[in-house]
Order: C-alpha cells, then sequence, then structure tokens
C-alpha cells in the first residue's frame, strides 16, 4: 500500500461485546492461556513485576472486562511491569501514557494489525483497541454497510 492519508473512525459499541481470541507479544508468542481460563474463555497471561514480587497476571479476553487474576499481591493504584512469559520482551510502549492517570501504558498484539493497549496502574481501567492495519477491517465494513444510505 502507497503512502496514503490516514483517517481516525471512532466506533462505540457496548462493553464487553469482544472477545480477543488472538493475542501475541511484539516477537509473536501467544499470551493465551487455556489453562486458566475466565469465564470459560482462555485468559492472557502475561508476566508482571512488581517491587520485588514476580509472577503471572490473567487477563480477562472479553474487551472491557476486568476479571484478571493475579499471582501477586499489587495494591491499587500501583503500577506494574508486564513482560511475555516466553521472552521475557517488555509489553510496555515507550512514550504511551494513559490518558485518565498518566501512569505508564503496555500492549498486546492481534492477527491482522490488532493492538489493545492498557494502563499499567492495578485498578485504572484505561484501554484502547486499534487497528494499525485496517485494510481488511474497511473491506468488511464497506461490503456490509453502505454508507450512501446513511446520508
Amino acid at each position: 500500500m502507497k503512502n496514503k492519508k490516514k483517517e481516525i473512525v471512532e466506533l462505540e459499541i457496548p462493553s464487553r461485546t469482544i472477545r480477543i481470541k488472538h493475542a501475541m507479544c511484539e516477537s509473536g508468542h501467544s499470551l493465551m492461556d487455556e489453562d486458566h481460563p475466565i469465564d470459560g474463555n482462555p485468559s492472557i497471561g502475561v508476566l508482571a513485576k512488581y517491587k520485588d514480587q514476580e509472577g503471572l497476571i490473567y487477563l480477562d479476553p472479553v474487551y472491557g472486562s476486568f476479571k484478571n487474576i493475579w499471582e501477586i499481591d499489587v495494591p491499587e493504584g500501583e503500577c506494574v511491569e508486564l513482560f511475555c512469559p516466553h521472552c521475557h520482551k517488555s509489553l510496555s510502549e515507550p512514550g504511551q501514557i494513559c490518558d485518565e492517570c498518566l501512569a505508564p501504558m503496555f500492549s498486546v498484539y492481534l492477527p491482522h494489525g490488532g493492538v489493545v493497549s492498557a494502563c499499567l496502574r492495578n485498578g485504572c481501567h484505561y484501554h484502547t483497541l486499534r487497528f494499525t492495519d485496517s485494510e481488511e477491517l474497511s473491506k468488511k465494513l464497506l461490503e456490509e454497510h453502505y454508507f450512501d444510505d446513511m446520508f
């Protein structure tokens, strides 16, 4: 694709209507954990470090739901560091900060160019879902919805 100008399209959907089925670190290692399901769905397993503690956090795969399972004790309001449990690469996004509390953010990657980013502060629920390669999504939207009829 040539260097095309991109537009930002905001899409609002009801909370908890998207389930993440495939999440990976930047190196491509799967973070999905079938051994620790949340509400019957494989969780997203990440390695967490807080002060002298290290353990896994199983993130709720339903976007907008926060039934996370923690193996370490992190007080509300404190920030953790998250890593891929396979390659130990940091999931932090340098320079990206939470719009609500100004804490650092982390990201997990989805197939076809999707990225879920969320705040590293325990108790802050700020998160985003971006499609960095939106060509496939745009095709589906245009095939199923004819915007000419809407305006």
